[in-house]
């Protein structure tokens, strides 16, 4: 009996030995396997996602309070597609930027045209550069543009989030609700400038500002939008009358143009919100207020459809905000500095986001934002119609 006991003993030890050491080995297991997550946090399998620098000042503010990202529900949104990435919405994909078409370096001169605030902006000068606690005052706690908005629209699977941003801001500028421009047609003036083919897509967003500013678009009506990426017949004839005589008839009906512009650039070095910067929410905050809206450019990150509350920066494993797999464009319209997000319309349709707008916080465009544009006066219509046409662009068809 008494060996019984002992040999019953060693065996419930050597069990509860087993158990501590499996659970020690499922631990260890388990801390490889975050580190490994860490290390291939990709969003689309085998593609490098792009971490986004910043000053460790900027970063350890922005990380506070951050929830940690769901990396399984963020790769069921992103697909890559002959090198593109796209964003899955339900049934539908929407072209992103690459992060190739994203990269750009504003040259010193830039930066330091950059520096100098327009007059319309001067009142509030103190608080774009976080001199005066009492400017505060200055600044409205919610500032919306929706009202003045022309309708959402919906780029479908094609990249062309530029044309659809910047004839956003072009509509708006020129104060109409019902105004109807064609991205198709902007399309054609950016990838012709850009030397792609008209069914090509995605190009830096302030490109977009030089080009209508050089040459002017037409409305809708005159060359209708091409909904499907991978099936339209040519360049603007929405399946009828043949694509030069569709041109000729655009060229002669484009008196939408930009006569003025100013670009706002991204500060890396950034620490604090201070300064005319794409990433300083004051200085956005100042536009919205003085009545303008931005063409906007920035790192698409975390985000998961159908994009309803506030997008926000959410972390990897490791810690780090999660890294951005292509880029979008957006026209910027109003915020609410309490609750501290940007409203921003969108083109992916009325059933996603707050009825086609996204709401993007604070900390988010603080950490991806990527340049942008202000409208600052457009063509008077009449004098633009007498001007000599598409002198800067080419007329003849690109070669698909």
């Amino acid at each position: 009996m008494l060996k019984a006991y002992r040999y019953h003993r060693t065996t419930v030890t050597l069990l509860a030995v087993l158990v501590l050491l499996a659970f020690a080995a499922g631990i260890a297991s388990a801390a490889v396997l975050r580190a490994r997550i860490a290390q291939t946090a990709q969003l689309i399998p085998g593609v490098p996602d792009k971490a986004i620098p910043l000053p460790p000042e900027r970063a350890a503010k922005i990380k506070l309070n951050k929830q940690a990202a769901d990396l399984v529900l963020l790769r069921q949104q992103y697909v890559m597609r002959g090198n593109i990435p796209f964003i899955r919405s339900g049934q539908q994909e929407f072209e992103l930027m690459s992060l190739e078409q994203m990269e750009y370096t504003p040259t010193p001169a830039q930066m330091t045209a950059a520096v100098k605030l327009l007059p319309r902006y001067q009142i509030y000068q103190k608080y774009i550069m976080a001199v005066d606690p009492g400017s505060l005052v200055l600044i409205p706690n919610v500032v919306d543009h929706r009202p003045n908005q022309t309708s959402v629209k919906d780029q479908n699977n094609r990249g062309t989030c530029v044309c659809f941003a910047s004839l956003a801001g072009l509509e708006a500028k020129y104060g109409s609700t019902t105004l109807d421009l064609s991205e198709q047609y902007a399309n054609y003036l950016y990838m012709t400038a850009e030397g792609h083919g008209c069914k090509s897509a995605g190009l830096q967003t302030t490109n977009s500002a030089d080009y209508l500013k050089a040459n002017g678009v037409c409305q809708e009506s005159v060359c209708p939008y091409q909904n499907d990426k991978y099936n339209f017949p040519a360049y603007c004839n929405n399946g009828g009358a043949p694509a030069p005589a569709m041109r000729t008839s655009a060229v002669g009906h484009d008196p939408y143009r930009i006569k003025s512009f100013e670009k706002i650039w991204r500060d890396e070095s950034l620490t604090t919100d201070i300064g005319n910067w794409i990433n300083n929410p004051r200085y956005l905050m100042s536009i919205l207020a003085s009545g303008q809206d931005i063409v906007f450019g920035t790192h698409v990150a975390g985000w998961v459809s159908p994009y309803g509350g506030i997008i926000d920066v959410t972390l990897t494993p490791g810690g780090d905000p999660v890294g951005s797999v292509g880029g979008h464009a957006m026209l910027v319209v109003g915020y609410n500095r309490t609750e501290e997000y940007f409203i921003v319309k969108n083109s992916w349709g009325t059933s996603r986001g707050h009825a086609g707008y996204v709401y993007l916080s604070f900390d988010y465009v603080r950490t991806y934002s990527k340049y942008g544009y202000i409208i600052t006066e457009v063509e008077p219509l009449m004098m633009t119609m007498i001007r000599p046409m598409l002198q800067a662009i080419p007329r003849t068809l690109p070669t698909d």
